[in-house]
């Protein structure tokens, strides 16, 4: 189900959605930006572990 999913979203937009860049401006939402480890809250490091999740799934 999850390989399906990922593959429906990669046909859909392509690298975009794994490997796209992630904006400057989303280290400002959420927690003060820092590490994932320090900081796991920070918008930019939720969206860079779902492109992680979404590259380690991707055939």
């Amino acid at each position: 189900m999850v390989r399906m999913l990922i593959r429906l979203l990669f046909s859909v937009l392509g690298h975009r959605i794994c490997c796209g860049r992630i904006p400057s401006w989303t280290a400002r939402v959420g927690q003060s930006w820092d590490t994932y480890d320090v900081a796991p809250g920070n918008l930019y490091n939720v969206i860079w572990r779902a492109q992680s999740w979404i590259r380690s799934r991707v055939d």
